[in-house]
């Protein structure tokens, strides 16, 4: 089996009476959830449902505890895809004297032997969606989940205050940064689409250019996002040194190579998704809770059976429900082994999504660069303006064959001292067809 993905939104310091409504609103979402899936009866222990595989019936696996240390329900849902994979979505709801916790794992295994690698592209699941939806209060540790959706970075200052979270130690998410070319997104509706990907996996943010520089002000070019790029950051671990942020940029050249079929949109949230849904998958660990709550009732039973003079019936029962749980989780366990496995091989700490190389010559807005060589031609675009001195970054030749000399440029001449340290170029174009701030050619 592989273990695909794992969600965790829990709410704290909830008193008993906001806890049992909580927890009977997300048992109404529940039932409401297997009721569209077609599940008849809701109180079942086991029962099935015609899958939307045409001709396939998926199965439910329902059991429910409430004791002295709280309530638990727990939904194992499982479905044939056209792959030949059986897909299995476990929930468990959890109230206790502590908190509300909403568990969830996503699965898949082949539906007989074979050998070949998994390429099974998990989404997130409708139920996540409607129990995010109950309330704006969910968190994951000590970061606030929100309600949702795209949060969008309009102001210089909106930059600033990403890079303090984005450095910040006690950041359990991932962030997701979507960043505009000229007031535009790679795609439409880009930053949308991945948020609700990512709901309650990731923090997804919309950075307009203001933004991007005020962000890049704090942590430099090479860890900000900019020029349309999108750029994934992983929670730092304590002790690390300071702007050294592990996680992935995608670079617009890099998005145009993905996008030379037209399915680049779909490419890059596959990629988004595995990335930090693999990631999710060994990193969320389940609510000690479920244990405590299963636990006790297997102790109330003993108890009864040595007060009964344990009766060899009930002593079958109870062995067949431990040997039932072990079963679950050695289950558990193999996943855990071989996402631990996949992630050592697999796993990008820091660097970036190579999909296919790119043209020789091409610079990568928002990497750094090594220092330019006599002779060497580099491009450049101006983002905005700043007291006598333009703000320059190194992007891609525009591809015009429209360049102008420009002898009185001091402000770019100024702000190209500023990006690259030196001023012995040769040659300094200005593109006159592009607009938004210009391209420059630069012969150094």
């Amino acid at each position: 089996m592989q273990h695909l993905s794992a969600y965790l939104m829990e709410i704290p310091d909830l008193n008993e009476a906001e806890g049992r409504v909580l927890y009977q609103e997300i048992d109404s979402v529940v039932d409401s959830w297997l009721n569209r899936k077609g599940v008849a009866d809701l109180s079942a222990d086991k029962s099935t449902f015609v899958s939307k595989t045409e001709g396939q019936t998926g199965s439910v696996t329902q059991a429910f505890f409430s004791n002295d240390q709280g309530d638990l329900r727990e939904v194992i849902l499982e479905e044939p895809t056209y792959d030949g994979h059986t897909f299995r979505t476990a929930l468990r709801v959890v109230r206790s004297s502590l908190r509300v916790v909403v568990y969830l794992t996503l699965a898949a295994r082949n539906s007989h032997s074979i050998i070949r690698p998994g390429f099974v592209v998990p989404r997130c699941p409708e139920i996540i969606h409607k129990i995010r939806g109950l309330r704006d209060d969910w968190s994951l540790g000590t970061t606030k989940l929100g309600a949702g959706g795209v949060i969008d970075f309009t102001e210089e200052a909106d930059g600033i205050r990403l890079a303090s979270s984005i450095l910040s130690p006690r950041r359990t998410m991932p962030i997701v940064a979507v960043s505009v070319d000229e007031g535009e997104e790679r795609w439409p509706g880009l930053s949308k689409q991945i948020a609700r990907d990512l709901s309650a996996l990731a923090t997804l943010v919309r950075l307009s250019e203001e933004a991007s520089w005020g962000l890049t002000d704090e942590v430099g070019s090479r860890l900000s996002c900019f020029n349309g790029a999108v750029r994934l950051y992983w929670p730092v671990l304590k002790g690390t040194v300071e702007h050294r942020v592990p996680g992935r940029v995608w670079t617009p050249d890099r998005l145009s190579n993905l996008d030379r079929d037209g399915e680049g949109m779909e490419k890059l949230r596959d990629q988004l998704r595995m990335t930090v849904m693999s990631a999710a998958a060994l990193g969320v660990e389940p609510p000690f809770e479920i244990q405590e709550i299963r636990s006790h009732r297997a102790r109330m039973r003993i108890r009864k059976l040595e007060e009964d003079g344990k009766s060899t019936a009930e002593e079958l029962v109870l062995a067949q429900e431990f040997l039932k749980e072990n079963e679950e989780l050695r289950e558990e366990i193999k996943a855990l082994h071989q996402v631990i496995a996949q992630m050592k091989g697999g796993y990008e700490v820091e660097g970036n999504a190579v999909d296919e190389p790119e043209e020789a010559g091409e610079a990568n807005a928002g990497e750094e660069s090594p220092e330019p060589q006599p002779g060497e031609t580099r491009f450049y675009k101006k983002t905005h303006s700043k007291p006598g001195y333009d703000v320059l970054v190194q992007v891609a030749d525009c591809g015009h064959n429209n360049w102008e000399s420009a002898h009185s440029a001091h402000k770019a001449r100024k702000g190209l001292i500023r990006l690259e340290g030196k001023d012995d170029w040769t040659l300094l174009n200005h593109c006159a067809t592009c607009t938004g701030g210009g391209r420059w050619r630069v012969r150094w």
